[in-house]
């Protein structure tokens, strides 16, 4: 749901002529700006289904995070240098779903703004740059090879999945870097980055009727395509992964493959998140018995990831009784479907993730950081805030006995 107007949040949403969602959400007085542009193309968009080709486009492994490194080299220098000229702090970040430029400022906003929007929409991609990228990003493949957090989390999505892209690391391997030029990602930026999947979202002590103006500098552009994906079976390919690495603790995770969310994304992200704390959280009846039997020195670590053709939630926890966490997890579970979730024990975790909403919106980064996530779901922080407040015990109860399953759980370890 999106509204043309103020919400009771603060935010205000436009629509532009070129098909670019804008998020506002002036903050009067504070000291801090910030915009970001949220690119709806993450590292799951490997083949295009394009209406100005006759078959479907396929790219490398690891090209959309590859466009983000090159975009802000433009034909009159580097973006980063420029930001930092004005006085503001860039940075860009892929994931599975969304490329995320921004940057943050106390002065100059506006030119800062009108530089973000300049760069997205117009990428310089030449041979012999993108040839010299791709040591810097196998340099980077190679860290992340190194990182038991990195790697127990891939080691956890390749058992959950067999056909989704969600199994690819970001920004690919070595050898799928070696077959990306500046023909290809010029053809994927083509088909990626066109403006209604474009979303602008700023915060700060700044005039609406200025940013508005501003966002006219984003063109309407022709639409590029959309993703493809092969079938993904409903089972799990291995319930036990492990792998050796050599740290001073072995670290895990335990992960539920969830069946795809075709329909009220934004709410089952909410209630999933009510469902992993009074499940797994700091004053779980699973955490208690878990600390007290020295299984865990701290609560589990959680979250719940999804988008199109897939959906998962993950425990991560330290330590070397992964195992008899797992056990002890399915029985809480299974205690909880068979008698319900206690109803102080809601209020109090539903009141909890409203104070957590709340304190995130008393900053400027919180509340754009907030508002990326809410953009993919199509929205606003106003209507997710509405709706963690209408929530009821009986749809988080429904969610928790039909979206974990114990023949869908995997456990990842990394020792």
């Amino acid at each position: 749901m999106k509204l043309n107007e103020t919400e009771k949040s603060g935010v205000i949403w436009r629509k532009m002529p070129s098909g670019m969602d804008c998020y506002f959400m002036p903050m009067p007085n504070y000291g801090e700006k910030m915009a970001a542009i949220v690119v709806k193309a993450g590292s799951n968009f490997l083949v295009c289904d394009s209406t100005t080709e006759k078959k479907p486009t396929h790219f490398p492994e690891g090209t959309a995070h590859f466009i983000e490194h090159r975009l802000f080299r433009q034909k009159w220098g580097d973006a980063f240098a420029a930001f930092s000229k004005q006085g503001a702090s860039a940075n860009a970040f892929t994931d599975s779903e969304k490329t995320v430029y921004y940057f943050s400022c106390q002065e100059n906003f506006f030119e800062n703004l009108r530089l973000l929007l300049s760069f997205v929409q117009n990428p310089y991609f030449l041979e012999e740059e993108t040839e010299q990228e791709k040591s810097i990003i196998n340099s980077e493949i190679t860290m992340y090879d190194d990182d038991p957090d990195w790697l127990v989390y891939y080691q956890l999505l390749q058992a959950m999945y067999k056909n989704h892209p969600i199994r690819i690391p970001i920004a690919g391997d070595t050898k799928s870097i070696q077959k990306i030029d500046h023909k290809v990602l010029q053809q994927a930026y083509d088909c990626m980055y066109t403006p209604d999947r474009f979303s602008l979202i700023c915060a700060g002590d700044i005039p609406v009727r200025k940013l508005i103006e501003a966002a006219g500098m984003i063109k309407k552009k022709k639409f590029g395509g959309k993703p493809l994906f092969d079938r993904e079976p409903e089972g799990i390919s291995e319930n036990y992964v492990e792998s050796k690495l050599g740290i001073t603790r072995p670290i895990f995770q335990i992960g539920f493959k969830m069946a795809p969310v075709e329909e009220n994304a934004l709410n089952q992200r909410l209630l999933m998140s009510i469902v992993m704390d009074i499940l797994a959280g700091e004053s779980s009846a699973f955490y208690q018995e878990a600390y007290s039997k020295k299984y865990l020195d701290e609560p589990l670590g959680n979250a719940y990831f999804s988008g199109e053709g897939y959906a998962f939630c993950a425990f991560s926890g330290i330590g070397e009784r992964g195992k008899e966490v797992t056990e002890l997890l399915k029985h809480y579970l299974e205690v909880l479907k068979k008698e319900g979730i206690k109803e102080e024990d809601f209020r109090r975790i539903r009141k909890k993730q409203i104070g957590r909403f709340i304190r995130r919106s008393q900053s400027v980064s919180g509340m754009v950081l907030g508002q990326i996530e809410w953009a993919m779901e199509d929205t606003s922080a106003g209507e997710a805030f509405r709706l963690i407040k209408s929530m009821k015990k009986s749809e988080v109860e429904g969610l928790l006995r039909k979206g974990l399953n114990e023949d869908k759980m995997v456990l990842s370890v990394i020792r």
